[in-house]
């Protein structure tokens, strides 16, 4: 069972501390704490690019987020939650808004202007590199807010997509990348209780030196999508 949103581990706060402390940051009115808590406040100052670009620290993990019409916002890897489906990692900001990835895949929010609060699988979705041509279905079940809907049911089906996807890359991720040295994968929503959502996209490769989804785009409603990528760019599958 996933964690509360409240109970941030002691460990992964302190991490995000130090973190914005070795970045040069000195307190939660630093334009870092900003980028990092603008996903849900919308607030974007001067900067935020030139953030972006600089070296990252290595004893840490972060996650580029790029919404459409936004600038992009790192949020740092607080901590991992072992789970029988697949390590959940828990993303956040200085101001504490939350990103619960398992496998690549959204599985939780807190903060946003569309919050999962939690997913659960029946059924484990099938491994990206166990996944034949044909595909496969599997469910998920979500507990949406705003509007307190619970146990929305999607029935999704998850294919290997050949080349480049037909998507809008960011400029973070060059196309000859994306399309030589990652292998892509498709969601598309078959059936759901609520509204279905667009298609989700993933790109499986390595980063630092471990194959995971380096690069995803996910809706949490019909409207309201991410851009998720593993930061630095780092590694290729070659």
């Amino acid at each position: 069972m996933l964690k509360p949103f409240v109970r941030l581990a002691t460990q992964g706060w302190l991490s995000v501390v130090v973190t914005t402390q070795l970045l040069g940051c000195a307190s939660g009115t630093t334009p870092l704490a900003d980028v990092l808590s603008a996903l849900a406040t919308n607030r974007w100052d001067s900067g935020e690019a030139s953030i972006l670009a600089a070296q990252t620290n290595p004893l840490y993990r972060h996650l580029r987020i790029e919404v459409q019409g936004r600038a992009p916002a790192l949020l740092v890897l607080g901590y991992v939650d072992p789970h029988p489906q697949g390590d959940i990692e828990v993303w956040y900001s200085a101001k504490r808004e939350v990103i619960k990835t398992q496998n690549g895949r959204i599985v939780g929010t807190s903060g946003l202007e569309v919050d999962w609060r939690a997913v659960r699988f029946p059924e484990a979705p099938p491994l990206w590199t166990a996944l034949q041509a044909e595909g496969r279905l599997y469910q998920r079940l979500r507990d949406e807010m705003p509007g307190h809907r619970y146990a929305i049911a999607d029935h999704i089906e998850l294919k290997p997509w050949l080349g480049s996807p037909p998507i809008t890359l960011p400029a973070s991720l060059a196309s000859a990348q994306a399309r030589n040295d990652y292998h892509w994968f498709s969601e598309t929503t078959l059936d759901s209780s609520a509204q279905p959502l667009p298609p989700s996209w993933f790109a499986w490769g390595l980063h630092r030196g471990q194959p995971t989804v380096v690069y995803s785009e996910q809706c949490l409603s019909a409207t309201f999508c991410l851009k998720l990528q593993r930061w630095p760019v780092q590694e290729s599958t070659s």
